[in-house]
């Protein structure tokens, strides 16, 4: 095995020089910008050398481009000098510059290579920091003649060890302020041969990504597996997609692409945003594997793409629903098998509120969860109950805990939360660290299933209340709401917890208040029946209201925090309102 993720790219460089390692779709469509591994690794060479007169080994390099060939480049080349990778959205608009700042102060970086666009930031940038940023390297990525001379470029030797840090991933923060993740050049390598075990009996594979590389699953899902695994990778910026689904499965479709990854939001973009004429022209018969992960997996959305897709040629089995985080470098559970498919479970809703995963009669109603496949390989998944550190048999839920070559090396520069979440101990194996995931979840017959985060577990008289179970029953009672835009939370109101539903309507939604009024009564109804707690507060809001994370995960904490100041009391849904609604508002989103 490579020793690390540089030197496996000069590998690929000399054993595979003319194969295509990327198509990136710059404008979207199918007119592609092509690398082989000869030309990325002569491109990612120039810019090494470049980066030596500015970085030593082990400094960190806070890496700000747009999605493309140029963040490839720059990515390697940060491995090759042995410094340590920041990836990190662009600081375009209000929000990305603040996570930004943050992201900044956190990790001291020797160098910052940014879009030359953000060279007028700078001062703006400085400004947030109260003092001077450190040097800065700037990149134009629609310059795409930047690297027309690379190919005289002579490596760069790498310099860095198998247990050097190679990335500072940051989290999202879900569920509380992002915390940077110090990933070694051993963790991303592990990381990848889990991966590509998964996907070893479904090959040979020619893969697609539209997820930013910023992301766990964007950068060690797709982007460095693909040069890991020695398969092509077509890439197109996620702006491209969000804009317009179809872009995706006509890439799919034309390319004959066989793998491929997409949250569930991603799936549910695609139904909604699709046509059935559009649809039918499709083909995507050589599609064999959908990584889903990233955030909830849900039944109905399986359901709903594959009806509405099937007519193109899409097997469900193609479907296979991950867990992982950037803790775990990314990948803990996902199926293993030549006939990978998404199994699911029809819970007994009272069984998982008393915490048992048990099936529910084949009539009754219950909860339908999708599972998250076997256990990676060379790993250990535990459900422990927090308090005791014991074990919990199958079918029992308890906080996720994991052990084994993928979990990272801890929170850069902050002992106390990394001796809290990467140094667990079972009560029954005392000598081996587990990484506390925060996650509930439970065992069944091997396959994963993930219950909800333990700080947003709803404890309603005496019961566990799983806030993506009642936003999926919230979800199917209004054409105009949407996955992600949905949240259910607690807040503390004398001493009790109290359950408040927050739905946005999406754009284009046009009711009376008549209607708007019957709405909130049918989701007090629905959850008070399906879950048997009924909300306290239930407010139907404009979109963009909820608060999410950089990778469209619902900010819970966020959401409480919004509902206490009153922040979404401003932004009710009404009669006077709806058309503002039709006109469109930006997604918040929390960069």
């Amino acid at each position: 095995m490579p020793e690390t993720i540089a030197t496996l790219l000069s590998r690929r460089a000399a054993e595979q020089p003319g194969e295509t390692a990327f198509h990136f779709h710059h404008q979207g469509d199918a007119d592609t910008i092509d690398w082989t591994y000869a030309r990325l690794a002569s491109c990612a060479s120039l810019l090494a050398q470049e980066l030596s007169d500015w970085v030593k080994p082990g400094d960190r390099v806070i890496l700000s481009l747009e999605p493309g060939l140029h963040f490839v480049a720059a990515l390697f080349a940060i491995f090759q000098v042995g410094a340590t990778a920041v990836p990190s959205f662009p600081p375009a608009g209000q929000r990305a510059m603040a996570r930004f700042a943050s992201i900044y102060r956190s990790c001291s970086p020797a160098l910052v290579i940014a879009e030359s666009s953000a060279r007028q930031l700078v001062p703006r940038i400085e400004g947030l920091l109260g003092s001077e940023c450190a040097a800065w390297m700037f990149l134009d990525s629609k310059d795409h003649a930047k690297f027309d001379s690379a190919a005289a470029a002579s490596a760069v030797p790498a310099r860095s060890a198998a247990d050097f840090p190679a990335l500072l991933q940051y989290t999202s923060g879900s569920t509380g302020s992002p915390k940077g993740v110090v990933i070694s050049h051993a963790n991303l390598l592990s990381n990848s041969r889990c991966l590509e075990h998964v996907m070893a009996p479904l090959g040979p594979h020619l893969g697609f990504s539209w997820l930013p590389p910023y992301h766990d699953m964007g950068l060690m899902g797709a982007l460095l597996l693909s040069v890991y695994s020695g398969f092509t990778l077509h890439m197109m910026s996620p702006g491209h997609f969000i804009q317009r689904p179809l872009r995706w499965l006509q890439a799919i479709s034309h390319f004959g692409i066989t793998t491929t990854v997409g949250p569930n939001f991603a799936l549910e973009h695609c139904v909604d945003g699709i046509t059935d004429e559009e649809a039918a022209a499709l083909d995507l018969h050589r599609l064999k594997l959908l990584f889903c992960g990233a955030e909830p997996v849900r039944s109905a959305t399986l359901e709903r793409f594959t009806k509405k897709f099937a007519a193109a040629g899409f097997d469900r089995r193609a479907f296979l629903p991950c867990y992982g985080m950037a803790e775990a470098t990314l990948f803990v559970s996902g199926a293993a098998s030549s006939q990978a498919r998404a199994v699911e479970l029809h819970c007994d809703v009272a069984a998982l509120a008393a915490g048992s995963l048990l099936a529910a009669a084949p009539d009754s109603p219950g909860a339908r969860m999708v599972s998250c496949g076997a256990t990676a390989v060379g790993h250990d998944v535990a459900i422990v109950d927090p308090a005791t550190g014991l074990r919990l048999p199958e079918r029992q839920v308890g906080e996720i805990w994991v052990s084994g070559p993928n979990v990272a090396q801890g929170y850069f520069q902050d002992p106390s939360a990394t001796q809290t979440a990467f140094a667990g101990e079972l009560a029954d194996a005392p000598g081996r660290n587990y990484l506390r995931t925060g996650d509930l979840g439970a065992l069944a017959d091997g396959e994963l299933f993930i219950t909800g985060r333990i700080k947003e577990v709803i404890n309603f008289a005496g019961r566990n209340l799983y806030p993506q179970d009642i936003e999926t029953t919230v979800l199917g009672l209004h054409a105009g709401f949407r996955a992600n835009g949905i949240a259910a939370f607690a807040v503390e109101e004398s001493g009790a917890e109290r359950l408040v539903v927050v739905a946005e309507l999406s754009r284009g939604s046009r009711l009376t208040e008549a209607e708007l009024s019957s709405l909130r009564r049918a989701i007090v109804e629905a959850v008070a029946t399906g879950h048997g707690a009924a909300p306290h507060d239930t407010l139907i809001v404009l979109p963009a209201s909820i608060p999410l994370t950089t990778s469209g995960k619902i900010q819970r904490s966020g959401c409480r925090d919004h509902y206490r100041r009153g922040d979404f009391h401003k932004r009710l849904m009404s009669a006077s309102t709806r058309r503002v609604a039709a006109a469109g508002v930006e997604s918040v989103v929390a960069t």
